[in-house]
């Protein structure tokens, strides 16, 4: 038996990184993230980090095609090409990982690396295979996982993307989890892109058993984002809050903000809070 999982803590590969910069890092927002992540374990919190890749792993997924995998119709110039692009993408990942990993590590939080792409497999890009036992010990040994966005094996398309939101997705569906938090660059979904004028943060979405919500949300993404960005994630927080039927709440802040620092905490005044909380409809 494995213990409830407090919070699953999704830090966004946009909310740490230049998106639009090779392999660029925002230092402070990490070590912001970090820091709210080691104040949400002091409390005695049980969690998992999720990390997302931004600009590593991004930009080299995106100019090798890695999401449309490989087919029987490359000649084996093409094959060689998407099988080195696989490499780089990964290899790149990898990298944010361990800055990710040691900015836990470096402040006491015994972190431990879980890259998927060596442990997990999908079909049409949907998890088959994982390695459950394996997380769920370490939480048991109150070890804090950290997965990422990674490439791994599929049996469909030969390798694919599997985003963060989808590890998400499956640890929720599959362990008792209280929360889902994602750590973004903007202060929580909003009723249009927040770029635009009059844009209003949506402090509270509902969704029925169906993972419908009533409220009309207008989305943007980077260029360089291969996983969907704030689309996927909505749709995410959609489908976890829905397929627990509401027993786990999704909440969406920005890493920078004074809320992120309590946003795992059961006493956390929603009402006066600047984020968003995504909840089963009554």
């Amino acid at each position: 038996m494995f213990p409830t999982i407090d919070a699953i803590i999704k830090i966004g590969g946009s909310a740490i990184t230049k998106k639009d910069e090779l392999e660029t890092i925002k230092t402070d927002a990490l070590q912001r993230a970090a820091e709210c992540i080691r104040q949400c374990r002091e409390s005695g919190a049980t969690l998992v980090v999720v990390h997302g890749a931004g600009s590593f792993g991004h930009h080299h997924a995106r100019s090798y095609e890695i999401n449309k995998g490989i087919s029987t119709s490359m000649d084996q110039e093409a094959l060689e090409k998407k099988l080195l692009g696989f490499s780089l993408t990964r290899q790149s990942v990898q990298k944010l990982n361990q800055l990710v990993v040691k900015a836990l590590v470096d402040i006491g939080i015994p972190a431990v690396a879980c890259p998927p792409g060596s442990s997990w497999r999908t079909n049409k890009h949907e998890p088959v295979s994982w390695p459950r036992d394996t997380i769920g010990q370490l939480l048991k040994n109150n070890l804090v996982p950290v997965l990422h966005g990674d490439g791994c094996m599929d049996e469909t398309d030969g390798f694919c993307i599997l985003s963060g939101d989808t590890i998400i997705k499956t640890l929720c569906l599959s362990f008792d989890v209280k929360r889902a938090v994602f750590l973004t660059d903007v202060a929580g979904v909003f009723d249009r892109p927040p770029c635009e004028p009059d844009a209003k943060l949506l402090k509270s979405i509902s969704v029925n058993i169906d993972g419908e919500v009533n409220q009309v949300i207008g989305m943007s993404q980077s260029k360089n984002d291969v996983t969907g960005g704030m689309v996927l994630k909505l749709n995410t927080a959609t489908k976890i809050v829905s397929q627990t039927q509401g027993k786990c709440t999704v909440l969406v802040c920005a890493v920078d903000s004074c809320d992120s620092n309590t946003i795992c905490s059961p006493e956390v005044d929603v009402c006066n809070a600047q984020f968003t909380k995504i909840v089963m409809a009554k």
